[in-house]
């Protein structure tokens, strides 16, 4: 019967670990807007170019990827990397179908640098919140 609670246990830890995952994809997108807000409020007041719009909205991509990868491993404080990577790859893949269907882009050059942009920002979130103290309450 030992072997049934340590299914139980591992399936409901695998649950556990897949909900945490998409609770901190949610938080990165939830960040990538908060900050698309900041920008556009700022781009209302100035008059910029389209290559700095293109930038603040990629600044924005890796900032909440950062954030979504930093959020995913600061709860298990292990597999950083891994963690991290896997948040920008999932966050990843929800732009580039959001982008097809709603603004009906197709993969480019720029869709491949933000592939990269995504992974890197996502594994360097993922380590630091591995690696960040833990607090207990």
């Amino acid at each position: 019967m030992q072997t049934n609670t340590r299914r139980r246990s591992s399936s409901s830890s695998v649950k556990k670990d897949i909900f945490f995952v998409f609770a901190a994809i949610l938080a990165g997108f939830l960040i990538t807007m908060l900050v698309l807000l900041f920008f556009s409020f700022i781009l209302t007041k100035i008059d910029a170019p389209d290559k700095v719009v293109k930038l603040l909205s990629t600044v924005a991509l890796g900032a909440g990827t950062y954030f979504g990868g930093y959020i995913c491993s600061k709860r298990k404080h292990n597999k950083g990397l891994y963690r991290g990577a896997l948040c920008g790859f999932i966050m990843f893949c929800a732009i580039v179908i959001f982008g097809a269907i709603f603004a009906d882009t197709v993969l480019s050059f720029s869709a491949t640098s933000k592939l990269v942009l995504t992974l890197v920002c996502g594994a360097i979130g993922g380590i630091v919140g591995a690696n960040s103290k833990f607090k207990r309450y």
